[in-house]
């Protein structure tokens, strides 16, 4: 079949040129007939292609940033290709979210998660317009609400197995609804090692806004949720869970502050595909149907065989980007940062300009 796609449009007022365009139509029409006549039952034309489903969005989340040459940069920690396994930020869409670690555990997108304007939240690398970008998860206008989910393959870095210092997990969100979603908890992220299993790792938020952070080792759990009330809908929380091996030492930071700690009285629910031990994000892992949260996600990190300080979590607050001790606005990010150039300091001023000022 045969048509000109310029035919769907009138392309002058002139009378001849409309007269020859609506020839053009007619023609199109006639021999797209004819083609379809030829087949030997006409509803081939349709069933011999494969129905799929296709969106395309514009965002219009523009940014800018102004260098006025007066702010030294500074190299962050990280990516440090040591201890940080895992980085991921929720700023695209499409099938994958990469990994920026360098270590190319690359996640992949589930359901039809948005991109959205992640204000007020700041990272300080822009000037104007939209100053941070975030993943919208399971809004309630989706039509695959409590569905949507970033997966992480299994791989040995990632694991709580074998740890011989400790473990950091930083993530960056926004909570929409509290309420427990298919009877489980909201899940901020859940991974196990094994199919036992022995090795495993989860943080939910209750309904009552406590954040709970398990982690099992060597088939022992370590159990911690804040000792009240923590997270409220509708806020960016930035959130550290750390676990040393020496004393099996927990703590959760909440936006700088190391909270008080309580044990909240009992083991997690834990995916019910033991087989699959993949890192799910904002979601309990394969298998289950609860624990979804609608949400904004901001940042992922682990961090292996590091067990990130009081001091290092300040650091982060304050920068947004890392665990060295810089400035805000001063780190050092790809494509955004320039050089430093001191300002030159004038050698005279209008007060040396006088009778007194020089001598013969």
């Amino acid at each position: 079949m045969s048509f000109n796609i310029r035919n769907i449009r009138e392309i002058s007022n002139d009378p001849l040129t409309k007269f020859t365009n609506s020839l053009a139509k007619k023609l199109s029409v006639f021999l797209n007939k004819q083609e379809t006549d030829k087949l030997e039952g006409k509803e081939d034309i349709y069933s011999d292609g494969q129905d799929i489903d296709t969106v395309l969005r514009f965002n219009t989340c523009n940014s800018s940033q102004y260098f006025g040459f007066l702010t030294q940069y500074f190299p962050p920690t990280e990516p440090d290709l040591d201890k940080v396994k895992l980085w991921i930020k929720g700023d695209n869409t499409g099938n994958n979210v990469n990994d920026i670690s360098g270590f190319s555990n690359t996640g992949t997108l589930f359901g039809d998660p948005v991109i959205i304007d992640g204000t007020p939240f700041d990272y300080g690398i822009h000037w104007g317009g939209c100053k941070s970008l975030a993943l919208k998860f399971n809004r309630p206008t989706s039509i695959l609400e409590n569905a949507e989910y970033i997966n992480v393959p299994d791989v040995s870095m990632l694991r709580v197995n074998g740890i011989a210092t400790g473990i950091s997990y930083f993530i960056r969100f926004r909570i929409h609804d509290l309420a427990n979603q298919g009877s489980r908890e909201r899940t901020l992220f859940e991974k196990i090692d094994d199919s036992t299993p022995n090795d495993a790792a989860i943080a939910t938020i209750s309904s009552d806004g406590r954040i709970k952070f398990y982690l099992k080792r060597a088939g022992t759990w370590y159990r911690k949720q804040t000792a009240t009330s923590t997270i409220v809908a509708g806020t960016v929380f930035e959130v550290w869970l750390t676990y040393a091996n020496s004393g099996n030492t927990v703590h959760i930071y909440v936006n700088n502050v190391d909270k008080s700690l309580t044990d909240p009285g009992s083991d997690p629910t834990l995916h019910t595909t033991l087989t699959n031990h993949d890192l799910s994000i904002f979601r309990l892992g394969a298998g289950s149907t609860g624990g979804y949260t609608y949400g904004d996600f901001y940042d992922i990190e682990i961090m292996r065989e590091k067990v990130v300080s009081a001091t290092e979590v300040g650091y982060h607050y304050t920068n947004k980007w890392t665990i060295a001790n810089i400035p805000y606005g001063a780190v050092m990010i790809s494509n955004y940062w320039a050089t430093y150039v001191p300002t030159p300091v004038p050698t005279f001023t209008t007060a040396s300009f006088t009778g007194t000022s020089f001598t013969r």
